[in-house]
């Protein structure tokens, strides 16, 4: 009987142990899962921080247009942008805005600035068009409505061209993995049969 509660007990510490043990492998893989969440919320932000793809550049003009067709100046359109909207090129103009208000540099000089940083052709066009549009004295509106339309013309010959390619694609996977597959499915009853 004695020796019995010394393998009881002896059972008991080893299962506690164990339980020990898992609670700290359990610990560890809640603390990963806490830091990969950390990482991708950071990687997120970073994201955000990102260079503005050109959606976001044809949203600021569509807001731009919007906003100069109501009869705005073109300081309060941008500063309306950067009020409504929170990303990076907000972020930016607001910052460029504010630096050519305040007379720290001209406000050609604060966008071209501004484009250098991006080296992105559609705001660069953006810029230009503005700098004509002030230099000329012509209507911005109008300007950056033909803009916008060559933007989303671009934008959709893009995607022509990725749909176009999407078959393409999806032919390797299809052959080397789905058609195997499916011959397999197919002809393996029928060879099992000829040989049983």
């Amino acid at each position: 009987m004695l020796y019995l509660s010394y393998i009881f007990g002896i059972l008991s510490f080893g299962i506690l142990g164990y339980l020990v043990e898992i609670d700290k492998v359990l610990a560890r893989i809640v603390t990963k899962i806490k830091q990969g969440i950390h990482a991708k919320t950071l990687l997120s932000k970073s994201s955000e921080d990102q260079i503005p793809t050109s959606d976001d550049i044809a949203q600021m003009l569509d807001v731009l247009i919007l906003s100069l067709s109501a009869g705005l100046s073109f300081d309060c359109s941008v500063g309306m942008y950067c009020e409504r909207f929170d990303n990076r090129l907000s972020h930016d103009l607001d910052s460029a805005l504010f630096s050519w208000q305040i007379g720290a540099m001209s406000r050609v000089e604060a966008l071209n600035k501004l484009s250098q940083t991006y080296n992105d052709p559609s705001f660069e066009r953006f810029v230009q068009c503005v700098v004509e549009s002030i230099e000329l004295g012509s209507p911005i509106a109008q300007t950056l409505q033909q803009h916008v339309d060559v933007i989303r013309q671009s934008r959709r010959f893009e995607l022509e061209e990725r749909i176009e390619k999407l078959p393409i694609k999806i032919l390797i996977p299809l052959t080397t993995l789905i058609l195997p597959a499916m011959l397999l499915a197919i002809l393996g009853p029928i060879f099992a049969g000829i040989f049983n």
